[in-house]
C-alpha cells in the first residue's frame, strides 16, 4: 500500500512483510524522495504466523495512522 503522507507527492509510506524466527512481522517505512532519505520505519511487535496476515495487518495499521492526522 502506498500512502500520501503529507500534501507533497514526494513522501510516501510503505507497508512490506519480513521473516523473523520463522513467523513474519510488517514494517512501515516513510520515504521522502525529495530529500533522498528514510524518515522513519516501524516494525510491529506481533509476529504473524502467515506473510499474508502480516501484510494485512500493516495495511490496517497504517490506515489507521492516517485516519489519527
Amino acid at each position: 500500500m502506498k500512502a500520501k503522507v503529507n500534501d507533497s507527492d514526494e513522501v510516501r509510506a510503505f507497508v512490506q512483510t519480513a521473516e523473523q524466527s520463522g513467523a513474519y512481522v510488517w514494517v512501515i517505512t516513510l520515504v521522502d524522495f525529495g530529500a533522498q532519505k528514510v524518515k522513519r520505519s516501524l516494525v510491529s511487535d506481533e509476529t504473524y504466523a502467515m506473510r499474508a496476515a502480516a501484510q494485512d495487518a500493516g495495511d490496517a495499521y497504517l490506515k489507521a495512522l492516517e485516519e489519527d492526522r
